[in-house]
């Protein structure tokens, strides 16, 4: 009987599975598909708590996110978006508005000034590699949003945690440890996704992302 692959190296192999698969999409796919999405986001909305709703600039290979900022401001939310405060630290939110100055962080992505208003999140929308339907989630590998949520549960704050991703990043199962915070559901092109397993907090500051 093969013996499973360690952690680490099956969340390296399967992150490049997936960054290649994802590559493959072009555009206009991503377009469309974040349009579908954010449809489906904007129902969900009225379902979870109220207050500002904490999203993300996606990369260029991610499904396209600036239908969904559209959708969370027409509903009259305050839409936030993440800025490193530092390695191994927690995100920290601020409010995004269309035309609002944004300048590449340290792995690239976009965002905001450390002037503009930093808010709290009542909701938070995650980027992502690879999800299951038990709420597993890969991420890049940095554990910036497994710090930050356990900072919040800490802090007595539990948002609700969302994946918005698109659909053929589903997989069977994701690999992932006792720290890895969990997804409530995922919002893809074509469906919202209730995972059978509840967001948990996560207890180890050494979790990988």
């Amino acid at each position: 009987m093969l013996r499973e692959m360690p952690l680490r190296e099956a969340k390296a192999a399967l992150r490049a599975e997936m960054r290649a698969v994802r590559k493959a999409r072009g555009p206009l796919e991503r377009a469309a598909a974040g349009e579908a999405a954010a449809a489906r986001l904007a129902a969900l909305l009225d379902q979870l708590p109220a207050g500002p709703v904490a999203l993300f600039h996606a990369l260029p290979e991610e499904i396209d996110t600036a239908p969904a900022f559209r959708v969370v401001a027409a509903r009259g939310r305050s839409v936030l978006l993440p800025r490193q405060a530092g390695k191994n630290r927690a995100l920290e939110f601020h409010a995004f508005r269309p035309g609002d100055p944004l300048l590449p962080g340290p792995y690239g992505v976009l965002e905001p000034i450390a002037a503009a208003p930093r808010l709290e999140p009542a909701v938070l929308v995650l980027p992502l590699l690879a999800f299951d339907r038990a709420g597993g989630r890969l991420g890049y590998g940095a554990g910036f949003y497994d710090r930050t949520i356990r900072e919040l549960h800490a802090r007595g704050r539990r948002p609700p945690v969302i994946g918005f991703a698109f659909s053929f990043q589903e997989v069977a199962r994701v690999p992932t440890g006792p720290c890895d915070a969990r997804l409530e559901c995922v919002v893809t092109e074509r469906e919202v996704i209730r995972c059978a397993a509840a967001a948990v907090e996560a207890a180890d500051p050494a979790s990988e992302r």
